[in-house]
């Protein structure tokens, strides 16, 4: 028996994007969306309103991370708050900043690694 899509379903999926913002609750969402109960619901015929209905273009807020690895160094407040400062000024995003400095560091100790921007 399938199982009906209930409001507190959707606030679940709604919370794990707030508390993770890694895209957990938009492949939650996918996997609830081609589970085999929505398949064999959908052999059924549609009402003629329903068939008409576009849904809206799904977003994938985290596409940008594909093929990427994560580089991550912690640092004291006080000198992360200076280079937000220092990446704001020059009207750049602070991973911006640090892609430049790890690049000039890469280049000055003679490697050919180059991060693209």
């Amino acid at each position: 028996m399938a199982r009906k899509p209930s409001a507190l379903a959707d606030l679940d999926i709604t919370s794990e994007g707030l508390a993770h913002q890694d895209g957990l609750a938009e492949r939650i969402a996918k996997q609830r969306g081609q589970s085999p109960a929505s398949s064999a619901n959908s052999g059924h015929a549609a009402e003629p309103q329903a068939a008409t209905r576009t849904s809206p273009p799904v977003r994938d807020a985290n596409a940008w991370r594909r093929g990427k690895g994560l580089v991550q160094v912690a640092i004291p407040e006080d000198a992360h708050i200076e280079l937000s400062i220092i990446a704001k000024r020059r009207r750049i995003a602070l991973s911006q900043l640090v892609k430049s400095a790890l690049n000039e560091w890469l280049t000055s100790h003679g490697y050919p690694l180059q991060i693209p921007k």
